[in-house]
């Protein structure tokens, strides 16, 4: 059997806050899984709570003292977040007419565009009501916001890769969802205590969502999760890995691949093997067992190797379970300043292209 090739993209952030400049890297390096860049350099309204917040269809916000909140009426920092938006997404149109060529496009059919955007749950932890508590606290805003959220979402995604002629992927970040199950996530004081969410009733409501973005034009819904962040919000993999009865699952799961690599959480492990036997997408970020982004051929074969010892590992079919896997660098390597983003993504491309050949 003839061995697939992995994808590869980005995480999302970049460093930069010239967004022709971004996307012309992204459109270099990425042209089969291009990515819309997060240049949060720029400032509040850049950063990825702003970010997602100016996808919202039809519920307005604005930035009080402690951070985002509910609005009445946008105001300046909710307005200069949707004209950053719109920026960006003319710039990656234009970058992709710029190097666009039908031939190479019809035969790559299977082009995806990936957009990051917070989660329901994440974003309802990090934006307030009126009042100043969590959206999380009130049933009825939650799902407002998830509503407004996922009709946003898909309309602007959507819009973007019909010009682009590829497919939609939305990679829904949700950073806080442990906290969210463990019920950490922190009150405006000690006295506003916030309720632990059921591990079922997160899954029972990221599969409905990625359902509403699929019904709106949306190929793929891909969720990543951190790590984990320690004792008072252990990692709850069921709550992205199984699926509850008579939904339709996520597509795809994204992690760090030292997590994994480091063989230190077994329901990890068991979380991804539970993806790709379900023949779903494993988005890893970072590369298995290596340090830094690969530099040399040596250092290239020795990332392909630890990805094919990854796939043994959780016993996925080492040949078609490369084409399940997408490959990124860590937000990290896109925005420390150690790496160029050109250097970030080549490396990646360079193990993906790698694969197939030294897979067999």
């Amino acid at each position: 059997m003839t061995a697939v090739e992995p994808g590869h993209t980005g995480p999302g952030p970049m460093r930069g806050v010239d967004p022709r400049e971004a996307a012309r890297v992204v459109l270099g390096e990425c042209h089969g899984m291009p990515f819309l860049p997060e240049l949060s350099d720029r400032g509040l309204g850049a950063d990825q709570v702003g970010r997602t917040l100016a996808m919202l269809a039809d519920l307005p916000v604005d930035v009080s003292t402690r951070g985002w909140r509910l609005a009445g009426s946008p105001g300046r920092h909710a307005r200069t977040a949707a004209d950053l938006l719109d920026r960006d997404l003319d710039a990656l149109e234009e970058a992709d007419e710029s190097i666009r060529d039908p031939e190479v496009d019809r035969a790559a059919a299977d082009r995806r565009l990936v957009v990051r955007a917070l989660g329901p749950w994440s974003l309802a932890a990090r934006l307030e009501l009126p009042g100043g508590l969590p959206v999380l606290t009130d049933r009825g805003a939650r799902r407002d916001l998830a509503e407004a959220l996922a009709e946003g979402v898909a309309a602007r995604v959507t819009r973007l890769a019909r010009r682009l002629g590829v497919g939609a992927r939305v990679l829904l970040d949700e950073p806080m969802l442990w906290h969210v199950a463990a019920g950490s996530v922190a009150g405006p004081s000690r006295f506003d205590p916030i309720a632990p969410v059921p591990e079922d009733r997160l899954s029972l409501s990221l599969c409905r969502f990625a359902d509403v973005l699929r019904r709106n034009g949306v190929a793929e819904v891909v969720v990543r999760v951190p790590a984990g962040t320690g004792p008072e919000a252990p990692a709850r993999w069921s709550a992205v890995a199984e699926t509850p009865d008579g939904e339709a699952p996520l597509d795809g799961l994204c992690v760090p691949a030292e997590l994994l690599h480091s063989g230190t959480s077994h329901p990890a492990l068991d979380a991804a093997g539970t993806v790709l036997g379900g023949g779903r997408i494993l988005q890893l970020e970072g590369l298995p067992g290596s340090p830094r982004p690969p530099r040399s051929g040596p250092e290239v074969e020795r990332d392909v190797s630890a990805i094919l010892a990854l796939l043994e590992r959780l016993s996925a079919p080492r040949y078609a379970g490369l084409g399940r896997l997408v490959l990124t660098p860590t937000v990290d390597d896109m925005t420390s300043g150690r790496l160029t983003p050109v250097e970030a993504l080549a490396s990646v491309r360079r193990v993906a292209e790698a694969a197939p050949r030294l897979a067999e």
